[in-house]
């Protein structure tokens, strides 16, 4: 029996391997995020929100200089008028990439593909999603009708699936798993 069960984990050992590793990395993901003891000293979202409050808002201000409206910083709160917006760590882009880079590290690869993979990924989705940010307050700005559905039903999904898109370009140009 035992060497029976053995043998099976043998047989399936990649497949273990994998999605142990991505659940593993997803769960310490989350550790730092909603378990207050780590997140209260490591947050990442909340790095990640500050991170694109502040890009957007630089281009939002450049653009509010060219186009006449005024742009206010303010941490993670980005407004004109009596228009604001709270990039909160929900909208910080941190999931999309925490669950690209767990299966970027789950993949079997070589540990140069997985960096390449790594920069590529956090590159792309961290700057999608400030640009994300950007279309989101000018569509609160200037279409505030839209900015519901937009935010939750385009703007999300596109993040979504730029970091699939991203992952499968990373594994079929970079990625050398057995067999391939």
């Amino acid at each position: 029996m035992f060497k029976r069960l053995v043998a099976l984990v043998q047989s399936y050992w990649m497949t273990i391997r994998v999605v142990g590793t991505f659940i593993g990395i997803i769960f310490a993901f989350f550790m730092t995020t909603d378990y207050a003891p780590v997140a209260d000293h490591f947050n990442v979202a909340g790095g990640l929100a500050r991170f694109a409050a502040l890009f957007s808002g630089w281009f939002l201000k450049g653009l509010g200089g060219l186009f006449g409206f005024p742009v206010q910083i303010n941490g993670t709160r980005l407004g004109s008028g009596a228009f604001v917006v709270d990039v909160t760590e929900a909208c910080s882009g941190a999931v999309p990439t925490a669950i690209y880079l767990a299966a970027v590290a789950a993949y079997p690869a070589s540990w140069r593909a997985k960096l390449i993979g790594a920069g590529i990924g956090f590159g792309v989705i961290n700057s999608i999603n400030v640009l994300r940010v950007i279309a989101l307050f000018l569509v609160g700005l200037f279409a505030s009708e839209y900015f519901h559905d937009t935010h939750v039903y385009i703007a999300q999904a596109l993040v979504v699936v730029i970091a699939v898109a991203t992952w499968i370009f990373w594994a079929g140009r970079f990625a050398d798993a057995p067999g391939r």
